[in-house]
């Protein structure tokens, strides 16, 4: 069984290989938290987990990650805040987001969220490895 991190900001390496790649993915609930977990290990990324908006932006600053994950739903501030934040920072402008928002009205799909990719719950491990593939193709 997964248990959310007693540590927010945890660090985990992919097993065996060696990682270049580092991740930094922002999430409470632990279905979804689970599945990044697994993808990210199995595509070999360095995988920083942190559960609050707050985190995640101090957490980018420390470390540039090459691809950031945020659940809409987060224990502090709004995830589409925190994205916010997270573009505002000129180092962070070019690195690839992928925001997973709940399924329904959530406010993640208005038009003023830049983001490079959105995921809806319940999400799959399918869909989460073709959103990381779309968007690191377009990262620079």
């Amino acid at each position: 069984m997964d248990k959310s991190p007693r540590d927010p900001r945890q660090r985990e390496t992919a097993g065996a290989r060696e990682s270049h790649q580092h991740a930094l993915v922002a999430a409470v609930e632990p279905a979804p938290l689970r599945l990044f977990r697994s993808v990210l290990t199995d595509l070999g990324f360095e995988i920083e987990v942190v559960d609050s908006g707050i985190g995640a932006v101090m957490a980018a600053r420390e470390r540039c990650p090459d691809l950031i994950l945020v659940d809409m739903q987060l224990r502090d501030v709004p995830g589409r805040e925190a994205v916010e934040w997270l573009r505002s920072n000129p180092a962070l402008k070019s690195t690839p987001v992928i925001i997973l928002a709940a399924t329904g009205g959530d406010k993640a799909d208005a038009p003023s969220i830049p983001s490079d990719m959105r995921l809806r719950k319940p999400v799959s491990p399918v869909a989460i490895r073709r959103a990381i593939g779309n968007v690191l193709d377009k990262a620079p």
